[in-house]
């Protein structure tokens, strides 16, 4: 595997997959996308391979994301969440819309480590929406959708230091964070370079 892994960094002619391939070697996970079903390809299941190897060598997850798909992306904040391998996740620029529930991911989970840079930043919001079809196929996607959104409240106030005062107060709204908000809310344990 090592050896075909290799060969196809080497040949790559374009940087993105070339230092793709090459963190794949390194126990890295580069994630510099959207967030859509071409995550289950590129992070989970290298991810989950990684942390069941039996090696127990550590796994860096490299994050700049303007997020994308909640239903995607939140598998794998739970597989974040149960990983048994020491993890970092690293964000080297932002983690927004859905790359803040991946910052939430492994909140009480002893082997996870998130860590950003000074000018990271990162962006909770409420997301969005589309929904056509007939009134009652609406009414039912609606329904699904609060259900949806109550999960995801949940789990904002279970893996994070936001309070639910706080959440009821932003859930509507852009929510911004500069890298300070960042570790004082829980998304991230260490600034690198404050």
């Amino acid at each position: 595997m090592e050896l075909f892994l290799e060969n196809i960094a080497k040949d790559a002619m374009d940087p993105t997959i070339y230092q793709y391939f090459k963190g794949l070697q390194d126990r890295r996970i580069v994630f510099n996308d959207e967030v859509d079903d071409r995550i289950v390809e590129s992070v989970m299941l290298p991810l989950l391979e990684m942390d069941n190897d039996g090696s127990g060598k550590p796994i860096t997850i490299v994050l700049n994301t303007c997020g994308g798909s909640l239903f995607d992306g939140m598998p794998l904040c739970d597989i974040i969440d149960n990983l048994k391998t020491p993890t970092t996740i690293l964000v080297t620029g932002h983690a927004y819309s859905m790359g803040g529930y991946f910052l939430m991911a492994g909140y009480s989970n002893p082997n996870v480590t998130k860590k950003c840079f000074k000018h990271s930043t990162a962006l909770l919001h409420g997301g969005s929406s589309y929904m056509e079809g007939t009134s009652s196929s609406v009414k039912d996607t609606f329904k699904f959708t609060e259900r949806f959104e109550q999960r995801l409240r949940d789990y904002t106030l279970s893996h994070s230091k936001i309070t639910e005062d706080e959440y009821e107060r932003m859930e509507r709204y852009e929510w911004y964070m500069d890298s300070d908000d960042m570790l004082k809310y829980g998304l991230v344990d260490e600034v690198i370079g404050a």
